[in-house]
């Protein structure tokens, strides 16, 4: 088997949608039932994100547009200095999100951020936000170039990593395959898919697809890499709103569940989810 995360209990909260660490702040949650807290993505330099308004919901799906908006890594590092991180991994295990805009800012803020990487459990790499035009999703593009990455990230650090994978660059399981072949600890499938929608005064709306619409599909993506690849530690991501989705990726081979955009709706479902599967 390879390496695995020892958590309280498979529930993860995704990165996105937990900002960094504001829902540790929400009285409702009883937080020994969540196994380790996802921080929003970092890049290098700052990111302002996309214009607003960067959400649109609805019963099946809900759409963003965020754009990875982000302090960068000084703004980080503010973080890690202050003791903000350190009163954050107090109350719940971290795991750190990292993105760039290119192959350089991957290796450059993992050397950066090497110092105070045992401050988290794991890292998270992104490799598929739909939301930007450079890096994440993209960064994929050039398959030989993404795994050459692959390899000077697991260079720089002996962290548990993880890779963030879409599902529009190829079949999950293959980039898996890479993933794992480069030395790396686990993948989390799936992220946000491209979607389009016509808002209510009748504009075009691009932006990441989530929410129940995507469950399913992302189903089939713990259940296609699970078969593919049965020691890689995955986190399964996408739609999950209910405790027996919790159960169901975990019968098709997940060894953890993230939540995200469920959390908009009613925080204290980590409750529910984290009572049934407390170890």
């Amino acid at each position: 088997m390879g390496k695995a995360l020892n958590l309280r209990t498979p529930i993860v909260i995704a990165s996105g949608p937990g900002g960094f660490g504001e829902y540790l702040n929400v009285s409702s949650v009883d937080w020994s039932y969540v196994g380790a807290y996802t921080l929003k993505t970092v890049t290098l330099n700052p990111k302002s994100g996309n214009k607003p308004p960067r959400m649109y919901a609805s019963k099946e799906f809900l759409i963003n547009r965020i754009g990875l908006e982000n302090p960068g890594f000084d703004g980080l590092r503010k973080m890690v200095e202050d003791g903000t991180i350190d009163k954050l991994a107090s109350i719940v295990p971290l795991i750190l999100s990292l993105g760039g805009d290119s192959f350089d800012e991957y290796v450059e803020i993992t050397k950066l951020c090497r110092p105070f990487l045992d401050k988290f459990i794991a890292v998270e790499y992104n490799f598929s936000c739909p939301n930007v035009h450079h890096g994440g999703l993209s960064i994929m593009v050039d398959r030989e170039e993404w795994r050459r990455l692959l390899k000077a990230i697991r260079t720089e650090t002996d962290a548990f990593i993880i890779a963030k994978l879409g599902i529009e660059s190829g079949f999950v399981e293959e980039m898996a395959r890479i993933v794992s072949s480069e030395g790396w600890d686990g993948v989390t499938v799936i992220n946000t898919i491209r979607g389009l929608m016509v808002n209510s005064e009748g504009q075009t709306v691009l932006g990441g697809l989530s929410g129940p619409a995507l469950y399913p599909i992302a189903l089939r993506a713990v259940y296609e890499v699970r078969k593919a690849l049965p020691d890689i530690y995955i986190i399964a991501s996408g739609g999950v709103y209910a405790p027996e989705q919790v159960r169901e990726m975990l019968r098709f081979g997940a060894n953890a569940v993230s939540v995200g955009s469920a959390l908009f709706h009613d925080e204290s479902v980590l409750n529910e989810m984290g009572k049934e599967f407390s170890r």
